[in-house]
């Protein structure tokens, strides 16, 4: 080998070397921020419960009565402080996600039919004092799930959240049913029409924070694609169809636990 080609060969050598411990700093620097995010969205979590728990002895009039005109925005109130909790720990998920690398599920054999009704109780009252009909549809044979159930929970809530935010007209329609091995929960709904492959785009995780032209928020809460990367590390998926009129579906698919 030439003088100039083993220069070569050393230089790239030692821009590999140098290049390979900058990556292994970064990714340490990195674990560390989450660690660090994780922690005071843990901190944050403290006050959002203080405050939800004087809302609820407002609420069941351990404080005296309450009149008609003010309980509906002390029930707004409480509505608001439980989407704030779901947030923080969708952030905390997505900090162990992201930097961390070290998400933790509780994988356990959880019913489905209490997947569905936990994730439709934090959008009830919501959605009667918007006015806006919620329709919803479960068989009572319902299997169980293998899954994380709170994470499945807040999963469809977040899937609830979204087509509340962007339904047009009509009602948003919620439903579960077996399909084999699977539980499939969707969520329909009319929205605004969308450019063709929108829909896909939708489901990547960093959509939100995509550059637009317009002021128009494309997401509710962290995106569906958040939710799809969650539902797959619970070992199910998410999908999104939508029509050429604006008629979306939103399918929340959890692997059914085998009888025997």
């Amino acid at each position: 080998m030439s003088v100039p080609a083993a220069f070569l060969l050393g230089t790239a050598f030692g821009a590999g070397l140098s290049a390979a411990a900058a990556l292994f700093i970064l990714r340490g620097h990195l674990r560390t921020c989450g660690r660090m995010l994780s922690f005071s969205l843990h901190e944050l979590s403290t006050p959002i419960t203080a405050i939800n728990m004087t809302l609820v002895n407002l609420l069941s009039g351990a404080f005296g009565e309450i009149a008609p005109e003010q309980r509906k925005w002390i029930e707004m109130s409480q509505d608001q402080v439980a989407r704030m909790s779901a947030l923080l720990f969708e952030i905390r998920d997505f900090v162990h996600l992201e930097l961390g690398r070290d998400l933790r599920v509780d994988i356990a054999r959880v019913p489905a039919a209490e997947i569905h009704e936990d994730a439709l109780a934090a959008h009830r009252r919501a959605f009667a004092h918007a006015g806006v009909e919620l329709v919803v549809e479960a068989p009572k044979d319902l299997p169980l799930c293998r899954t994380d159930a709170q994470r499945a929970a807040r999963s469809l809530a977040a899937l609830v959240q979204h087509a509340k935010k962007f339904r047009i007209q009509g009602p948003v329609r919620v439903s579960v049913q077996r399909r084999g091995a699977r539980v499939t929960f969707e969520v329909a709904y009319e929205g605004p029409i969308q450019s063709p492959g929108e829909a896909a785009r939708s489901l990547e995780l960093f959509y939100p924070a995509r550059r637009r032209g317009d002021q128009v928020l494309s997401a509710s809460g962290l995106g569906l694609g958040f939710v799809r990367l969650v539902i797959e590390r619970l070992g199910g998926g998410l999908e999104f169809d939508e029509d050429v009129a604006g008629k979306g579906r939103l399918s929340l698919i959890l692997p059914a636990e085998e009888t025997a």
